[in-house]
């Protein structure tokens, strides 16, 4: 069959189910041909492999040679992940189904085929390792490898040579060496999010046992020191600096150049804004939508998507704080763990229960942790072909930096060595490119990859029957709690113009660029998601109701309608 892009994968004939859940939160857009031909393969799909052997799940014989997509994979430019596989490690797990891996990694999707069993299924050597790895799982009282994986960027970022002292076959050296290096960090993320996956599960089991079901979100909240929720906090307290009138008055006349005009007062408040936002972009500066392609924006290079979301958060008043909310919903959390333990009492289920609530203060926030540290690395990937497409651009030969993006990693020497051959081979990619991203792919398929003509226009009127009064949506509890307030669909950040302080943010899927947005939400209602996804735990943190796996929601609640969402049950109601 022919391929859509060139970095397409080819269908797995073992693992053949694929979706876009979970991906689409760092692969909102399509991938680029170098980004998965490089990092796509050899530390997603590789690091992802590395992952599921730790955890006893798979042996090397279970997947096609290394190098073949088959975990995740690329089809028609955008990026997917197997479902097929994690139910097989559903089948390998004790005391776990294939439907509970479903709804705690993919949410509620009504279009994903069900599990057919296959002989090769059942491994009894894979499922004793992952009993011993699960029960490790419950008596773990730290995690030291992500501070180690921590340590080792520090010092990749500290010893970071001037880029643009090396030359293009040295930038190129760089960016391929960084790859073995982030394998480990990803195989890492991945242990740490069936982990988080496990423990999640043990808590729904429980407390659906003690006839509760509905504090599970209650029992993941309040966990603290969340990455992705630590950035949302940063944003907060510079809207609160933002709204000292020296500094107001230029957000005021607008965001474009507004830190430009700030650097021109002598106002002391301006000053302190200055040297907080400076650390801010320090220390979240790689962040952005669709943040694992490379030819993704960041917000050190385009920081008016920070400047945004703090211009937006300076309209909530101080009691919306997201630290103040924090202490309530560790108060819950706990009240929570009591009811349920003294319901199931003497109940088989109990000490298993306890073990997991335990340990989600220390699996919550490190999955996130360790997916940041991934973003992290991936920045100086992304610094490095910055400089040499830069180099590039500055020649005449490329139109901007990230058309370098669109060599494959076979072709990208002979490209840098010798660009001429290639003109009209970027330029075709270039055409591809825009065809692709004004489609959107089916969320999942089933043996052969789709092809165009499956995929729907993105501006296309939706054909689903508007929601009428009285109607309610219902998906997934993410985050407790009730709010009311007026529906604002968001498709991307480019969006939230109209987006104001109590509004309710309904999205397909969200990444963690999108975290300080949440700051000004009301509520959070996403079509995707699941207990351990972005929306799910930054919701959580922030004391934000939300409902996930909302099927359609983007297309059957009309933007500025009344909606109440309910983050206990995950129902949403249509006024």
């Amino acid at each position: 069959m022919e391929k859509i892009w060139p970095c397409d994968d080819d269908a797995s004939e073992r693992f053949p189910i694929f979706t876009r859940a979970n991906t689409g939160e760092v692969f909102v857009d399509a991938a680029t041909p170098l980004t998965w031909s490089v990092y796509g393969r050899g530390v997603y799909e590789n690091g992802y492999r590395d992952a599921l052997y730790r955890i006893g799940a798979f042996t090397a014989e279970d997947f096609r040679p290394e190098g073949e997509g088959e975990v995740v994979g690329c089809f028609g430019g955008y990026v997917y992940i197997n479902v097929s596989a994690s139910r097989v490690l559903a089948v390998r797990a004790p005391g776990m189904t294939w439907e509970a891996i479903d709804q705690s990694f993919f949410g509620d999707q009504p279009d994903v085929p069900p599990y057919q069993p296959n002989p090769l299924d059942e491994n009894p050597e894979c499922t004793a390792r992952m009993g011993e790895w699960m029960n490790s799982l419950f008596t773990a009282t730290s995690l030291p490898e992500i501070d180690e994986h921590r340590r080792h960027i520090d010092r990749v970022i500290a010893e970071r040579p001037d880029l643009t002292t090396l030359t293009d076959a040295e930038l190129l050296a760089r960016f391929r060496d960084l790859v073995p290096q982030m394998r480990k960090i990803f195989s890492t993320h991945m242990v740490q999010t069936y982990g988080s996956n496990i423990v999640t599960g043990t808590i729904a089991q429980a407390a659906a046992a003690a006839g509760r079901p509905e504090l599970v979100s209650s029992l993941t909240a309040g966990v603290g020191n969340v990455d992705s929720v630590v950035q949302s906090i940063d944003i907060w307290n510079l809207s609160r600096l933002a709204n000292a009138p020296a500094v107001a008055a230029e957000f005021d006349k607008g965001i474009d150049d507004v830190v430009a005009r700030l650097e021109t007062s002598e106002s002391q408040e301006s000053t302190k804004f200055l040297e907080a936002w400076r650390a801010f972009i320090r220390q979240w500066g790689y962040l952005g939508p669709s943040i694992w392609e490379l030819r993704s924006p960041t917000y050190e290079q385009n920081p008016e998507i920070p400047l945004k979301m703090i211009d937006r958060a300076r309209g909530v008043p101080d009691s919306g704080s997201p630290e103040i909310r924090a202490r309530r919903l560790e108060h819950d959390r706990l009240r929570a763990v009591t009811v349920v333990a003294e319901l199931l009492d003497g109940a088989e289920l109990h000490d298993a229960f306890l073990a997991a609530a335990n340990v989600v203060p220390l699996y919550m926030p490190a999955r996130e942790a360790i997916k940041v540290q991934c973003t992290r690395m991936l920045e100086e990937a992304r610094k490095t072909m910055r400089e040499l497409g830069g180099r590039l651009t500055e020649a005449g030969t490329l139109e901007r930096w990230q058309d370098v993006l669109l060599l494959m990693d076979d072709e990208i020497d002979d490209f840098v060595d010798d660009p001429a051959p290639w003109k009209d081979t970027v330029a075709a990619r270039k055409e591809k490119l825009t065809l692709i991203e004004s489609l959107t792919p089916p969320f999942v398929f089933s043996g052969t990859p789709p092809m165009l003509d499956q995929f729907t226009p993105r501006n296309a009127a939706s054909t689903t029957t508007a929601a009428e009064a009285g109607t309610v949506l219902t998906g997934i509890g993410a985050s407790p709690g009730t709010h009311t307030g007026r529906a604002r669909i968001i498709t991307s950040l480019d969006d939230e113009s109209d987006f104001e302080s109590g509004d309710v943010l309904i999205a397909r899927t969200t990444d963690s660029s999108w975290g300080p947005l949440f700051l000004t939400a009301g509520a959070i209602v996403c079509e995707t998601g699941a207990a351990i996804s972005h929306a799910a735990i930054v919701s959580r943190e922030l004391g934000l109701p939300s409902a996930v796996s909302v099927p359609d929601a983007t297309s059957r609640i009309p933007g500025g309608t009344i909606v109440t969402v309910n983050g206990d049950d995950g129902t949403v109601l249509v006024h």
